[in-house]
């Protein structure tokens, strides 16, 4: 589905560098990219729901020593467990839109419309293969 969604978009790739591999851990897969293009440097995007739990990761420390991470807002209360780093940015002027996977799987399960929300070729892709309908 993501080969789907980027299609058009000349700077963008899908890797399946997680594939076969589970569970699959950020930092493994960090480890994989960076060994496959060791000359780029790489970024995390995180929610803000997501950061604020991300003591709970494998090798949490590595990643936070080693990364820069972007921390998109969320609408909420969340705890920012690492006060006063300078690789960790906060976007404060990114518009909050609230949307997940699981509010589209959810709503896919309940039949309401997701036009607005999906690549219209997404959305035939998951019709067409009756992804999160409820068996």
């Amino acid at each position: 589905m993501v080969k789907i969604a980027i299609r058009g978009y000349k700077k963008m790739d899908v890797l399946d560098i997680e594939r076969g591999n589970y569970p699959s851990y950020t930092i493994n897969t960090l480890s994989n990219i960076e060994k496959k293009y060791p000359k780029n440097k790489f970024y995390i995007v995180l929610g803000q729901d997501t950061f604020s739990s991300l003591r709970k990761w494998k090798n949490y420390k590595t990643i936070l020593d080693k990364y820069n991470i972007f921390v998109y807002p969320r609408l909420g209360n969340f705890r920012n467990p690492f006060l006063k780093r300078s690789n960790i940015i906060f976007l404060k002027t990114a518009p909050i839109i609230e949307i997940s996977s699981s509010f589209i799987r959810g709503s896919i399960q309940k039949g309401k419309n997701m036009d607005p929300m999906l690549n219209k070729e997404v959305l035939n892709y998951i019709i067409k293969y009756k992804f999160y309908e409820r068996k």
